[in-house]
Parts: structure tokens; sequence; C-alpha cells
């Protein structure tokens, strides 16, 4: 934290960022007090992580003592103006100044109507190449594909890395090819319009890069950094990356210095590019006593002089436009001439309140079809009805949104089919194994408490095992299977919707029919020993005897063993978490996590504790259900 001596009559504003790397923020601050010396800044230094410091924003909002100067991403925007956190900024931040700043800057700090932000510094996607290699850049995707057949060499050389992991990084790279290909997530009205024929080329687009082997299959774990790691150590022709990765790659040690050229990203033949837009800018919090005094920081610190000392100290890219050709930055940055006609086609992501939720929908399905687990019609079918029922549910009541929440019907199935396979296999294991460890044999005391290893395990380490039994190519479970012949080859387990169900589905049975072995054993211990003799008397076989006999009187038992295991497999959440996660492709999201997620990622408390009381509900239902299925005809007399 940043933190001056503060003069008792002096006002003082706060503001949450990352580590002050260099001092920029210092030397700002630092030269606003000395003009406004009755305005004190403290500049909190946060975590890196940007969920966890716009988390820190929401609490200071909510507790009713906000931070004074909000200092957000991006894609905060709508999130926080729709939750009436932020002061519009109309009056201070007028038309001639906005035409000063990158026109898709601008645009990203309004949300209907008005503007709530003031762009402090820019960044957008392009696309790097070897000009020592490739003297005439692409601009189209066929001119591309010309370059990738004539001169990618896998694996030496490849033609392009990116971001292709799990993350925000892959949705900013599908949508610069989405908007390449003319496309978009929304229409003008709001509509969703994602399932059409650009994005279909959009995806094929991309699966292409990897099925060709124009990408390394490795891109589905790459960050930035791996992005930046591989382009410069030579291994990639192209690579798509942010402006920070220009410094980097023309240190003086570094062996491509001198070699690197940047232009737009590419696009579809009759279309224009387009990079995603990102960086950050300063609002004002609803709630302060005086947005005069705030104003005039926000002012300072998005001006020429500002942003010049956090370009030099910090790498910022500016978000005026005079900047970019500003002789000092031009001196040690002459590829702002460039970099200036790409940010100027900068487009921001959605803006959308529930924005968080459309792009954890566009990074489960795109990475799936990268992966090869979903093709590109069906991802988008899916993607479009997920996000279409976000936009509809949060216009409906919660009862109405039931009806309109895709994502819910999917974890809703998911369940059911998790739900269903285990507990009746867990069942009739249970069983099985209780019968035998009832009976008399030497050793039974010792099969007893081995029988209730996986139970006492605890289940976070218990599934972190499965995990790596099941991992491709390492896992003991593929190797088993392989030299025992049921295998080919090893399969990718968790990377897969049925394999990933099959792999929590036999964890589950594992770690859990011991609970089962315990209640029935209990049951088959409170048989009296007279009735088994009396019946073998009478010439019963043991089939005849464990269906007249021992399965009605161990019916009690039986309710209470299918009534906590329905229980525990419907609201099953440790053990998936761990495994998959809930993938690949929510194909093992149950209900618990999705609730969850709807309450912890998406800050939707209200609808998922509506969601709790109807599960509460529904299980209750079910065990009705159970006892009433499980009781003999006397006992519902009785």
């Amino acid at each position: 934290m940043l933190i001056c001596a503060v003069p008792a009559w002096a006002s003082v504003l706060r503001m949450i960022g990352p580590e002050d790397v260099g001092g920029a923020w210092a030397e700002v601050i630092k030269r606003f007090h000395e003009r406004h010396p009755d305005i004190q800044v403290k500049y909190i230094s946060g975590p890196w992580s940007t969920d966890e410091r716009q988390n820190m924003y929401i609490r200071s909002f909510l507790s009713g003592d906000p931070v004074e100067l909000v200092y957000m991403d991006i894609i905060w925007t709508a999130k926080f103006a729709e939750g009436g956190w932020l002061v519009p900024l109309d009056q201070w931040f007028t038309p001639e100044m906005q035409r000063e700043f990158l026109p898709g800057a601008v645009e990203a700090g309004r949300y209907k109507g008005h503007s709530y932000r003031v762009p402090v510094r820019g960044d957008v996607g392009m696309l790097y190449y070897r000009k020592d290699l490739i003297p005439e850049p692409p601009r189209t995707w066929k001119e591309f594909e010309r370059i990738c057949e004539r001169h990618s060499h896998p694996p030496e050389q490849y033609c392009i890395v990116f971001q292709g992991m799990q993350y925000e990084g892959l949705v900013c790279d599908f949508l610069e090819h989405l908007w390449g290909a003319g496309g978009e997530v929304f229409d003008q009205e709001g509509n969703v319009v994602l399932d059409s024929p650009q994005a279909l080329e959009a995806l094929r687009f991309m699966r292409k890069l990897i099925h060709q082997e124009w990408a390394p299959r490795a891109v589905l774990s790459f960050q930035e950094q791996h992005s930046l790691s591989a382009f410069s150590q030579g291994k990639a022709l192209f690579m798509r990356n942010w402006p920070y990765a220009w410094t980097i790659l023309n240190k003086e040690d570094s062996p491509l210095r001198g070699k690197v050229g940047i232009v737009p990203f590419i696009h579809k033949e009759g279309y224009g590019s387009a990079g995603t837009l990102g960086g950050w800018g300063l609002g004002i919090a609803q709630g302060v006593k005086d947005p005069e005094k705030v104003w005039k920081f926000i002012a300072f610190a998005t001006s020429s002089e500002a942003q010049k000392i956090l370009h030099f100290k910090r790498g910022a890219v500016p978000s005026r436009k005079a900047l970019f050709q500003d002789p000092e930055i031009l001196k040690v940055s002459p590829h702002y001439r460039d970099l200036y006609k790409i940010v100027m086609r900068a487009r921001p992501r959605p803006a959308h309140p529930d924005y968080p939720r459309i792009s954890d929908t566009l990074q489960k399905h795109v990475s799936a079809v990268l992966a090869g687990v979903e093709s590109p019609e069906e991802a988008l079918k899916i993607m479009a009805r997920s996000i279409e029922g976000t936009v509809r549910g949060e216009k409906e009541g919660f009862l109405a949104r039931l009806g309109v929440d895709y994502d819910l019907r999917r974890t809703l199935r998911n369940t059911c089919v998790f739900t269903s396979l285990s507990v009746p296999l867990e069942f009739i294991l249970g069983l099985l194994i209780a019968l035998l460890v009832n009976a008399q044999f030497r050793g039974r005391s010792l099969v007893r408490l081995a029988v209730l290893i996986p139970w006492a395990l605890p289940t976070a380490v218990m599934a972190m095992s499965w995990q790596w039994m099941f991992n491709n190519p390492f896992g003991v479970i593929n190797d088993l299977l392989v030299r025992i012949g049921l295998l080919a080859g090893p399969l990718d387990w968790l990377s897969s919707p049925n394999g990933a169900m099959s792999a929590a589905v036999f964890a589950d049975v594992w770690k859990t029919t011991p609970f089962v072995v315990i209640i029935l054993l209990a049951g088959l211990q409170s048989i009296p020993q007279e009735l088994t003799e009396s019946i073998s008397i009478d010439g019963a076989g043991a089939l005849r005897e464990f269906l007249h006999l021992t399965f009605p009187l161990l019916l009690p038992f039986v309710r209470v063993a299918l009534i906590f295991r329905v229980i525990h497999a419907a609201g099953i959440f440790d053990l998936i978490w761990v495994l998959t996660k809930g993938g690949p492709a929510d194909s093992t999201r149950t209900l618990g996590i999705y609730i969850y997620d709807v309450a912890f990622r998406y800050d939707e408390v209200g609808y998922a504790i509506f969601l709790t009381v109807l599960f509460l509900l529904a299980l209750i239902g079910v065990s009705f259900l159970i006892v009433r299925l499980t009781s003999l005809g006397y006992e519902r007399v009785r």
C-alpha cells in the first residue's frame, strides 16, 4: 500500500490495483499530490488475480464503505454499472474528451447509454510474425494457410502458437476469429446470434490449426507466457499475443531481436480484422461524498503526462490516440506506429452484466472443439442455448427461469446419470460384500477392516489418486488394461465426456461401497440366529432363505443405505470437483457444482438459494418414495 502522511484536513481516496511494479503509480500519485495537496490518494496493492481484486471491490460496495477510485478491468464495467455501484461520468467525460481516446476503449466504458469508465491503459490482441522468414505477412485465412503449408515443419517449427487453454485468453482468441469471419455473439438488439454460419467457419478454422498440426497440440494448455516462450525459441512462425510481448522479444539478449513484426490478426476473405480489446480504466464508486474530487484524480491519471509515466515505468499501452505519435514514446517503442493501426481496430468483448458466465460457457466449449471432444456444430448449439438461457433468465423470475436455464437442464441430466449408475452398483456390490464378510471364515475381522479402508480415506486425496491413475499415458489404469488385452491403446479417460463420467462413477463406487457394506452388515448381524436355523431345518435353500427371511428383515437397513446414498450421490461435489472440475465441456458438471458456480462465481446468491431449496425438497420427496418402496405391507398399515 502506498501511504503518505495525510493532513487532517485532506480528503482521502482509495484505489485497489496490482503490485506497483516499477513505481509507476507512486510517481503518478506523487505528482497529483503536488498539484492537489487537499486530496490524498492511497494505492492499495491487491493480489495479482484479477478476479480476486474484483471481489475486493464488490465487498467494499456491499459494505457501505466503497473504495472511491474503481480501477477496473475492461470486462467489469457492465456488471458494476448494472449493480448500481458506479457513478455515471457523462457530466465530466464529455464527447470532446472522449474523441481524444481510443474509440474501442471509450465504447468499452459505456453501458446503457452512459459512460462509467475512463480508459487509463489499452491492450489489443495481434499477430506477431517472423519477418526474417516471412517477408510478406498474411492478411486472410487463405494467405495464412498457404504460408503454413509451405513453411511449417512440425515438430521443429510449427506455423502458429496462441492461447488455447480453457481460460479468458481463449475467449479473446475465439472472438478475433469470430469477428474476422463476420460473426457476433449478440446482435444490435441484444439477441444471441452465436449459432451462425460465420461462427461455424471460425470454429472450424481454429480446429483446423490443431488437426493440420499448424499449431502444436500443446497449445491446449498455453497461456500468454507459454506462447511467448515457444515463439521466442523459434518454435513457430506466428504468434497471437498482446503488445507486452514486443518488449520482451526485442531485449538485447533475445535471439529474435529485430526479427519480429506485428500486424492485425488474420480474417476471412471479404471481412475485416479486429483484435480483442483489453485494458484498464478508472471510475467513481456510487455513494462517495465528493465525486468532484475523485474526478480530479481520474482526469490527471488519464492525462498524457500520467500515461507516459505508466508507459515508461510499467510498459502500459496508452489509451490516448496522440501518444502513439509522441516522439519520446516512439524513440523507445518504434513499433507504436504499427500498433496504432491495430489498436484502432480493437473491439471490446460483449458488454453484459453476466459476462463472467458467458465467458465461462465460451471457454468450455471452444476448448472442447479444439480438443476434439465436441464438434463445432454441437458446441455452437450448446453455447447459443446456454448464453440465451443466461440472458433470458436475468429477465425472468426464479420459477420462470427454470424453464430457460439450459445449463441447469444439462447438470440435472448429469446428476441423474451419475446417481442412477453409482447407487445401484454400490448397493449390489455392498450387499454381496456384506453377505461375504458376514459368513464364518478364518481372518474375517481383517477382511472387514480392509473393506473399510476406501471409506476412511479423505475424498480429496482419493480423487487426486484416481486422477493420476486415469491419466493418459502415465496412469496405471491404462497400463493395466493394455497389458491384459482389454484395450489396444491407452484412452483419454478424463478428456472425453463418456470416459470422464465412467471414471467418476468408478471412483465413487470404490469410495462409498464400504458405507453400504457397513449398513447392511449391521442389518445382517441383527437377524436372530434362531430364525436362520429354523428356516434351514424346514429345508429352505440358500436362495429361499435370502428371499424369504434375510432380505425382508434387512429392508429397514436397505432403506437407510439407499436414502443416504441417493442424497450423497445427487449432491456430489468434492469427488468430481477434484477429479474433473465438471469437465470436459460440462459433461460431469453436477447440480452441486452448478449451484456453487451460480452462488460464488456468478454472484447470483438468490438464485442459488432458490435452487438449493428446490433440491432439498426434491431429495425429501425421493426419500419418501424410497421409504414407500422398501416398506412391507404390514409396515404400511401400521
